[in-house]
């Protein structure tokens, strides 16, 4: 019992001792190591533990950002922005479908094709591969994704193949064949003085050619290409001297096509 009491005696000594040295210099440890699988934080609780601060720092600016307010009828307006997560780069040389697989693309998009070794169809602008400032004119149009027609003839335009692509009113085929011709244009030479135009667009009307021309316009005025609409009705006097300023892209009716070769005005 005695040697009880004095092992008793002796812990309390050493603990208050313990007590003193905590007081007077503050550390915990003792002197001895802890576990650093417990007192030290892993990545995954340092992780957690800083998510959490962040989400208290923007506490108060989400509040203040997500006001909702309400319509005539009580429907959310939506006054904040969505958070999205871009879609990583693909570009046309990793969409490796397999025959099969665009063989069910082209069922599916309701696409039907003749010839050999066609391209195969895309499902996405970035496979086109344009460059920026056709890309920012297509998002700032809100086009979400390519048209059938668009899907097709572009890959194949774009392979140097020859397309005939027959389409309803308001598919989008027009731009099916601005886009390769403005990329066309784009990788020929600077026309010299009594070149022809790289590119000639006939249409059938009046009506047809201007409206062709404002959508090129659209896309031309990005890379200052040299633009001429003629047409019959309109000016030869003043489409003669656009010509002769040289034109990289032509959109025009046949009838005045004629009339501008037989005056020596261009050279197809």
């Amino acid at each position: 019992m005695a040697e009880i009491n004095k092992q008793a005696e002796t812990e309390i000594h050493e603990s208050r001792q313990k007590e003193e040295h905590v007081i007077n210099t503050g550390d915990f440890t003792g002197g001895q190591e802890g576990r650093d699988d417990i007192e030290q934080e892993d990545m995954q609780e340092s992780m957690i533990k800083f998510m959490e601060e962040y989400k208290e720092r923007h506490a108060s600016d989400d509040e203040d950002e997500n006001v909702v307010e309400y319509d005539e009828e009580g429907n959310v307006i939506w006054t904040w922005k969505k958070e999205i997560d871009p879609l990583p780069l693909l570009t046309i040389r990793k969409l490796n479908l397999t025959l099969q697989q665009a063989f069910e693309l082209r069922i599916t998009l309701d696409i039907r094709v003749y010839g050999q070794n066609i391209p195969k169809p895309v499902v996405s602008f970035g496979h086109f591969q344009f460059d920026k400032p056709i890309m920012n004119l297509i998002v700032k149009n809100e086009f979400e994704k390519p048209t059938p027609i668009q899907s097709q003839a572009v890959p194949a335009a774009l392979s140097g193949r020859d397309v005939l692509g027959l389409a309803k009113t308001g598919s989008g085929k027009t731009l099916a064949y601005i886009w390769p011709t403005i990329v066309h244009i784009m990788n020929q030479e600077e026309l010299a003085p009594g070149d022809g135009p790289i590119a000639l667009i006939v249409v059938p009307t009046r009506e047809l050619a201007i409206q062709v021309y404002n959508e090129a316009k659209r896309y031309t005025s990005l890379y200052n290409i040299a633009l001429v609409c003629a047409y019959g009705g309109g000016s030869k006097y003043e489409q003669k001297k656009a010509l002769e300023n040289g034109a990289e892209l032509v959109i025009g009716t046949p009838g005045r096509i004629i009339d501008l070769v037989k005056l020596k005005q261009q050279t197809f």
